[in-house]
């Protein structure tokens, strides 16, 4: 059986060790610098535990970093240096030039780096990709994003993240998906500070992915709303037609003809897919597709943002 570890006990820590045992993995143990957090996961999961990345066991096939992003760099480097293959949620890091270590270094090494872009396997994503070819030759993108933030302390990490980073690195990364393209540059961008914090709470791009390919790009926090899945809209123009993507279950497609695909609920939870798209990649039987490279990509991307919007 393949056997993980899960560092870091928040939400994320919980929903990914749930989702790896709904994958068929065994989580063998669970890291929290808070020791009752790893306690309290550990009895619910039914593994060990410690508050000690270094008291991981050596027998695992992988370690899934579910920190908070300030701590990806520093956790998943070590992890890398002990021979671990790593599944690292996103973003990979906040600085372009770790994110580069860290996809040497597990080259070196011979390693699997997954990053967590599990949006990819959302149904409604991967029937995109399958129809992008249909408008011609693209022309124009345009993402909205919008969630609520609930003030809590366990979600403070995130006013020294970003909206680009914690909100929206998902959208950025599912343009690159479905196109094939990643951005070349900024032309303008606005950040917003509506709620005090270190980083973003709203932003507003115009970035060229090449090619005369230009994109609108927003996303931010609300004070009001709930979280139904119905938060990101993608709007593809090219020169024949435009397909517009409206998270979770509907993409309208106007060409020759005007469609409306409805796509059914998921038979299977995103997290499970691409932990088993990643446990395939580990074992030799797929190729990694969720690499730290395309996540490097979007850490250029957002540092250059957030520096011209400031």
């Amino acid at each position: 059986m393949f056997r993980v570890a899960v560092v870091g006990c928040g939400g994320i820590g919980r929903a990914r060790a749930n989702s790896w045992k709904a994958a068929g993995a065994e989580v063998v143990c669970v890291v929290d610098l808070i020791e009752e957090k790893a306690a309290a996961l550990a009895k619910s999961v039914g593994c060990g535990y410690t508050a000690d990345l270094e008291a991981l066991p050596e027998n695992l096939d992988a370690v899934s970093v579910t920190t908070p992003p300030s701590a990806h760099y520093k956790v998943t480097k070590r992890l890398l240096e002990r021979g671990f293959n790593v599944f690292c949620e996103k973003p990979l890091t906040l600085v372009t030039e770790q994110g580069e270590e860290l996809d040497a270094l597990a080259a070196k090494k011979g390693l699997t780096l997954a990053v967590g872009f599990k949006m990819r396997f959302e149904p409604i994503f991967i029937e995109a990709k399958k129809h992008i070819g249909e408008i011609g030759r693209l022309m124009h993108i345009t993402s909205t994003k919008q969630q609520a933030y609930n003030p809590r302390p366990e979600a403070e990490w995130i006013q020294h993240t970003g909206a680009m980073y914690e909100l929206s690195v998902h959208d950025f990364d599912l343009i690159s998906y479905i196109t094939g393209r990643n951005p070349v540059g900024v032309l303008y961008a606005k950040v917003s500070h509506r709620f005090g914090w270190e980083k973003e709470d709203a932003f507003a791009i115009c970035a060229d992915y090449g090619d005369g390919v230009t994109a609108l790009l927003e996303g931010m926090y609300a004070v009001k709303g709930i979280f139904c899945y119905r938060d990101l809209t993608l709007t593809f123009l090219g020169d024949e037609g435009y397909m517009r993507v409206e998270r979770p279950d509907r993409i309208v497609l106007h060409t020759s003809e005007y469609q409306v695909i409805e796509i059914p609920p998921a038979e299977k939870s995103a997290f499970v897919l691409e932990l088993t798209h990643f446990m395939n990649a580990v074992s030799g039987r797929e190729e990694n597709s969720l690499t730290a490279a395309c996540a490097v990509n979007m850490t250029r991307f957002i540092n250059e943002a957030y520096r011209k919007g400031c």
